[in-house]
């Protein structure tokens, strides 16, 4: 399916007996666990896996792209060239290029312009049927984590949360970057994010969708590579960037 969106234009357990002494044991051993044993990050999106691309100078162009490591074993990409067209015919690509040995260069999800391109791109997470919905629970989380390798230029990174069963509401997040020249992270606090007609239900979402769109100049002609999406809990450090609600 296709989000309604604007973006473009829009058992029991047997458990032995212990003694005493074990259960001291036990209680000083829990007492001096370290800290790195609270909950961890949520991998929404690798890149490691759904490999392919989509290239276009005019138009919508979309793929479908599945994974193991993809939040419902799917991802759809889908390319817009803006209605001003492109002049000169240069093209704008989106790509997911897994990596041989991630420890040297990461897998990414990179998007390439030519000049004077108009261009933007969506993400969309859902069910492997297209039309189902993830019914993902984030209540052990309070933001979602997109990092950057990298940013040519400004850029618009817009996140929806769609929830409701079938798809019915979204909740939109929206903030503009600058550029970098080095790796940096973009946190989207639930609690930035705008409800639509119904209070957001973080416990059972239907789908996750990204939006990067050019800023503010047309001759932007943006590029990027992200190396991850996640859901991180409240117990992790804050991110490079974080986005707040709209200005009221």
């Amino acid at each position: 399916m296709k989000f309604k969106t604007n973006a473009f234009t829009h058992r029991a357990t047997r458990v032995a007996h212990l003694s005493l002494g074990a259960v001291s044991l036990a209680a000083v051993a829990l007492a001096l666990m370290p800290q790195t044993m609270r909950a961890q990050p949520l991998i929404l999106d690798n890149f490691q896996t759904g490999a392919g691309k989509v290239v276009a100078t005019s138009g919508t162009q979309t793929v479908i792209q599945n994974g193991s490591g993809i939040i419902g074993g799917a991802r759809s990409l889908t390319l817009v060239i803006g209605p001003s067209g492109d002049e000169f015919g240069q093209t704008s690509t989106v790509q997911v290029r897994p990596s041989a040995d991630p420890k040297v260069v990461p897998p990414a999800l990179l998007w390439s312009n030519g000049f004077d391109t108009v261009p933007g791109f969506y993400v969309e997470y859902f069910g492997l049927n297209n039309d189902t919905p993830l019914n993902l629970n984030l209540t052990n989380y309070d933001r979602l984590r997109v990092s950057f390798e990298g940013l040519s230029t400004g850029v618009v990174l817009s996140a929806e949360a769609w929830y409701g069963g079938s798809f019915q509401y979204y909740a939109p997040l929206s903030c503009g970057l600058t550029a970098s020249t080095s790796s940096f992270t973009v946190d989207l606090p639930f609690s930035a994010f705008t409800p639509g007609l119904a209070p957001i239900t973080w416990s059972d979402l239907d789908g996750l969708f990204l939006q990067f769109s050019e800023g503010t100049s047309p001759l932007n002609s943006p590029n990027l590579a992200v190396t991850g999406f996640y859901a991180l809990p409240a117990s992790n450090p804050a991110g490079t960037v974080t986005c707040g609600p709209p200005a009221t």
